[in-house]
């Protein structure tokens, strides 16, 4: 017979049995070496069954060797899932419980476990005194999820003359974020490239502010003279710690940034993009590709980047099919008739039981006239809002969406006088700007021009040819309803959606082409603006 300090799993099961009450003091035996049949072909065999204090089953797997740790996760989740099918028993009714005289080994894949897994798991370490018979169970305190460094909606830029002045702009500022207790940093190195014109500090220095531990943060920190949200973004302490670098760090120049900045950066022909810098907990990202640190510092991964988004997601991902509808749905703020209208789409191309690869490419400016002042009239493709999503089967891509700003078709005599009802003159608008307002007044403005956020849907056909569509659909937001007509539409279905005509905004540019060139011109002479 095997030494008693070593005891066989099916007499350590039955003295287990006899003493449930070490575990749970209202655990009740139901039986051991439970047999499950199955119908499907897999059966077995639970080590102890009971029930707790509230009705529920309790699934026991009794593990005595950190060799088996594999064995006793794959056990229990199939005990669990032919226990809700042999029984008819709802999910919320079945917890289970691994118990094991050693958790080295179990104690990480457990954990993992534990967090993503719809029933309650639990871990407990069975204490034998020197006969093998049980005389303690202490419940095992899992591993926390770890949690990655996040960028927060803090960023900043600095230029430089040179790569080595950059360098040294490097440390200075981490060393003033180490005052503040900000020491994860996410960094971009970037230079112009265009030889068009002399640039002044053709070296940029893009960086982010990671999310700060309270604890760490020195006291002085909260006294940043203000507590607006709008301010802030929801982060104080990151609002105080770029504040306090700013204010101690110079360079040839600088200029305030946000999620979404360095993705504008990394698509212009005129920057490049020369590498990646970290600190803190973010020096472990650089192991990761260029595109994935772009996607980081641009807050797609937080659902922070409020004016440029790309990601994607399978349908039937329950882990990232949330987060990528979240992410997305952060970059339409401001912007409610797309918010709407995208989460309707996202919710009909993921009802079916179709799998789809879903890919959304957002740019959300929520200011007309910033784009109008920076891309008028050559550049204006590349900075009007736009929305592009597709959603791809095994078979190919099914569904299209393109989102743009449609117009009424009502011209206007004066287009400048309708803006000045909302901005009086440039430097108002400005001020608006530069206090990250304008996307607030941006749909008053829309309005008064007649100008509305809508979605094309393609269905089926070649995506890069719509004349190839099976089926094109217009969606757009009619006071509270969400509305879609079929195109081509008829003028009588228009007209009671409220809409005099349905035409691109690159007519309603050129129909009104002479006055917004007028009126562009003052806002660029004002501030110095080029195209």
């Amino acid at each position: 017979m095997r030494d008693m300090d070593v005891p066989y799993e099916a007499r350590l099961r039955d003295m287990l049995a006899e003493r449930l009450p070490l575990i749970e003091p209202s655990l009740q035996l139901i039986g051991t070496e439970y047999p499950l049949p199955n119908a499907h072909g897999t059966r077995g065999r639970i080590d102890i069954l009971a029930r707790d204090g509230h009705g529920s089953w309790v699934v026991i797997e009794l593990k005595r060797s950190d060799s088996t740790s594999a064995r006793a996760l794959h056990e229990v989740t199939k005990y669990a899932e032919l226990l809700q099918q042999e029984m008819g028993l709802r999910k919320d009714r079945i917890r289970a419980m691994i118990v094991s005289t050693t958790w080295r080994e179990l104690r990480v894949p457990v954990s993992n476990m534990a967090r993503d897994w719809s029933h309650d798991l639990r871990g407990y370490q069975l204490t034998l005194d020197a006969n093998g018979v049980p005389v303690h169970a202490d419940r095992v305190e899992f591993l926390e999820a770890a949690v990655p460094p996040r960028v927060t909606p803090h960023h900043f830029i600095y230029f430089y003359n040179s790569p080595e002045e950059r360098a040294q702009g490097w440390h200075e500022i981490l060393g003033r974020a180490a005052e503040a207790g900000a020491r994860d940093l996410l960094a971009a190195d970037f230079r112009r490239i265009s030889q068009r014109d002399l640039v002044v500090a053709p070296y940029g220095l893009y960086f982010a502010i990671g999310r700060l531990d309270p604890d760490e943060a020195p006291a002085w920190l909260d006294d940043n003279g203000t507590d607006s949200y709008e301010e802030t973004g929801g982060y104080p302490l990151e609002y105080s710690a770029l504040c306090h670098i700013t204010r101690h760090v110079f360079a040839a120049g600088y200029d305030a940034a946000r999620p979404g900045v360095l993705r504008h950066l990394a698509e212009n022909p005129h920057w490049e993009i020369e590498g990646y810098r970290a600190a803190g907990k973010f020096a472990k990202r650089t192991s990761l590709d260029e595109r994935d640190l772009l996607r980081e510092l641009n807050g797609d991964e937080e659902g922070i980047g409020e004016v440029l988004y790309t990601g994607s997601a399978r349908t039937t991902d329950r882990g990232r099919w949330p987060a990528f509808r979240e992410e997305s749905r952060m970059c339409f703020a401001g912007n409610p008739d797309w918010e709407s209208l995208v989460a309707r789409w996202l919710d009909d191309v993921s009802a079916d039981d179709v799998e789809r690869d879903v890919m959304l490419h957002v740019y959300n400016p929520c200011d007309l006239i910033r784009s109008l002042v920076h891309g008028w009239p050559d550049k204006l493709s590349d900075l009007v809002p736009m929305t592009f999503g597709t959603a791809l089967t095994q078979d190919g891509v099914d569904r299209t969406i393109h989102g743009s700003l449609y117009w009424d078709g009502i011209p206007h005599a004066d287009v400048a006088d309708r803006v000045r009802l909302v901005y009086r003159d440039a430097m108002h608008w400005q001020t608006h700007r530069l206090m990250d307002a304008a996307w607030v007044t941006d749909l008053d403005l829309l309005g008064l021009l007649g100008l509305r956020y809508v979605l094309i849907e393609q269905i089926g056909g070649n995506p890069l040819n719509i004349s190839e569509a099976n089926e094109l659909r217009l969606h757009f937001v009619q006071g509270a309803d969400l509305c879609t007509l079929p195109i081509p539409c008829e003028g009588s279905q228009l007209r009671d959606a409220g809409w005099n005509g349905a035409y691109s905004l690159d007519t309603f540019l050129e129909k009104h082409g002479d006055q917004i060139d007028a009126m562009i011109s003052a806002y660029r002479s004002g501030f110095h603006f080029g195209p």
